[in-house]
C-alpha cells in the first residue's frame, strides 16, 4: 500500500497540502515502510512567494485533479491542513484523506495510518478563507 505525506522545504509535514512544495510517498508491507519517493509538487509556489490575503499565490489556480495525477496510486494522503477542494478531489478518487491534528514525523504519521490509529476529521481544513474553518483543537 501507497501513502503520501505533504512535506515542507525540512521534510516535515506541511501545513498546507496544496502549498507543500512536494509529497513523501511511503510504499508500506506488512507495518514496515519498504520504499521511500519524494514528488515534487510542480504547481507549489516557491518558499517565501508573495500571496494573496486568502494565502494563495499570485495566480493561484483551483485545479485540484492534478493532485488526484500525482497521487492517484496512493490508498491515502496525511497532512496538517487541506482545503475542501484537495479534499473533495482526492476523496472523489477513492483516496483517503487523513488530518492530523499535531505533527509529527512523516513516516510515524504513515505507520499510525497503516496500523489504523489515525481517526478521520472532515472539519479540519488549512484554515483558508474560503474553505471549511480549522477544528478547534
Amino acid at each position: 500500500m501507497k501513502v503520501a505525506v505533504a512535506i515542507d522545504h525540512r521534510s516535515e509535514i506541511s501545513a498546507h497540502f496544496g502549498r507543500s512544495p512536494a509529497f513523501l510517498v511511503c510504499t508500506v508491507r506488512d507495518g514496515r515502510i519498504e520504499q521511500r519517493e519524494v514528488r515534487a509538487n510542480d504547481q507549489a509556489p516557491p518558499e517565501g512567494a508573495p500571496t494573496h490575503q486568502d494565502g494563495h499565490p499570485h495566480a493561484h489556480a483551483h485545479d485540484h485533479s492534478r493532485f488526484v495525477r500525482l497521487l492517484g496510486d496512493c490508498r491515502a494522503v496525511i497532512g496538517l491542513g487541506m482545503g475542501s477542494g484537495a479534499r473533495i478531489a482526492l476523496e472523489s478518487a477513492g483516496i483517503t484523506v487523513r488530518i492530523l491534528s499535531a505533527p509529527c514525523a512523516p513516516e510515524e504519521a504513515v505507520l499510525q495510518f497503516e496500523s489504523g490509529l489515525l481517526d478521520p476529521d472532515p472539519g479540519r481544513s488549512c484554515g483558508c478563507r474560503g474553505h471549511a474553518q480549522p477544528t478547534p483543537q
